[in-house]
């Protein structure tokens, strides 16, 4: 499976529909991937479009729009979000299949940032019956 890491400075880009570097790898090995990457400088869509063409399977990153994350899983790209940290720690965690433990959230964000990126809601019906919304603390926050 070949991953692509947004990077900035070393660590994993804080946002990635305004990334400009990825650091590609393959967890097999069996395949020569190019390792770092300039992504085109036009938009979100462009960059994914860019990684598919690389074979990329999943995107590790930090924040990405909802209206991105679908437009990834409509190419069968995954998206592992709201990852932060240096670069080479969270390269070596993902290989040893460990990336979702909460030490590699992003400042703020619990284990409720690592939600799927389809636009489903999460939360709970408040006692008005509405749905309420979790910020990336998991606070509940009612719906107005």
């Amino acid at each position: 499976m070949i991953a692509a890491f947004t990077i900035w400075n070393g660590r994993i880009a804080p946002v990635f529909d305004v990334a400009g570097q990825a650091l590609l790898v393959d967890d097999t090995a069996e395949h020569n991937v190019p390792g770092c990457l300039l992504l085109p400088q036009g938009s979100a869509e462009e960059k994914l479009h860019f990684l598919q063409l690389h074979q990329v399977q999943v995107v590790i990153c930090g924040a990405m729009t909802r209206n991105t994350g679908r437009f990834a899983q409509g190419l069968g790209i995954e998206v592992l979000p709201f990852v932060a940290g240096e670069q080479q720690e969270v390269i070596n965690t993902w290989l040893n299949g460990n990336l979702l433990d909460n030490k590699f959230s992003m400042p703020g964000c619990g284990r409720n940032c690592l939600r799927n990126q389809t636009g489903q809601q999460s939360g709970r019906q408040n006692r008005s019956g509405r749905m309420g919304r979790r910020g990336c603390g998991g606070q509940q926050r009612p719906v107005k």
